[in-house]
């Protein structure tokens, strides 16, 4: 039992999906910085580089698209479940309320902060592509222990491509990402993340930088998280179909 616990915290079996891993994040750090500072807040650098192309499809399409059709694997690998729904749900509501409760003392809140509200819910590419991509992939092939710390790690880095974070903020955004890593092993469901306690934590990260969306890019982050959910769906419903069909055909092999 101890043998087997140990195992768990730290083991070494990296994989192709490691691979896939840590190319996404390089790819990421690569769209923010482009998307985000080369091309400073334009619609395109902003809006398509990094929004579109970078946090929709290299954050959410290309690890779903991975994990379900090239791995053949079920959506609850990457934390989009149906298990303990409810507890992580709750949980998130209680730290999202706490932290909000925080935030509306510190900073004040009016009109203008509508439109931050709606880019923050957009945050849920976040959730997906570093807790229920990167770190379960990094938990699978290296243990629970270092796949919590590489998490926190590549939250803080791919901020690099921002270019409002000095180092004493990077080290900021790795203490929040080890703590945001912990919280979701707790149910592996990103529930207990978004829709609650994650947004809520960007919107101290948008202060600490200076960041005030406008009303186009609350629009634009509408729009993505709908297309968002819509790739969700996608993807859900494919995985039910595949497994439909081995259903209706029990003697094809199991895959990989």
């Amino acid at each position: 039992m101890k043998n087997t616990m140990l195992k768990r915290l730290f083991l070494w079996s990296p994989s192709m999906d490691t691979v896939m891993a840590v190319f996404s994040q390089v790819l990421m750090m690569i769209l923010a910085y482009l998307g985000l500072n080369l091309f400073g807040k334009t619609w395109f650098g902003s809006s398509i580089l990094f929004g579109l192309i970078g946090a929709l499809g290299g954050g959410v399409i290309l690890p779903l698209y991975w994990m379900v059709v090239i791995r053949e694997r079920e959506l609850k690998e990457v934390g989009i479940t149906r298990e303990k729904w409810l507890v992580s749900l709750i949980v998130s509501l209680i730290l999202g309320g706490l932290l909000f409760w925080q935030y509306y003392r510190s900073f004040e809140i009016s009109a203008a902060t509508i439109p931050t509200f709606l880019v923050v819910a957009y945050t849920l590419w976040e959730v997906v592509f570093v807790c229920g991509w990167l770190q379960l992939r990094f938990e699978e092939a290296f243990g629970i222990i270092p796949g919590i710390i590489l998490a926190g790690f590549c939250f803080s880095i791919y901020h690099l491509g921002y270019g409002w974070y000095d180092l004493p903020g990077l080290v900021g955004l790795f203490g929040a990402g080890l703590f945001l890593a912990i919280v979701f092993r707790f149910t592996r469901n990103i529930l207990i993340l978004w829709p609650f306690l994650w947004p809520v934590g960007c919107l101290r990260g948008f202060k600490m930088g200076g960041f005030s969306p406008d009303w186009s890019e609350a629009v634009f982050s509408a729009v993505f998280l709908v297309l968002l959910l819509i790739s969700i769906f996608i993807f859900d419903r494919m995985q039910k179909r595949r497994a439909v069909l081995k259903e209706n055909a029990p003697d094809l092999p199991n895959s990989k």
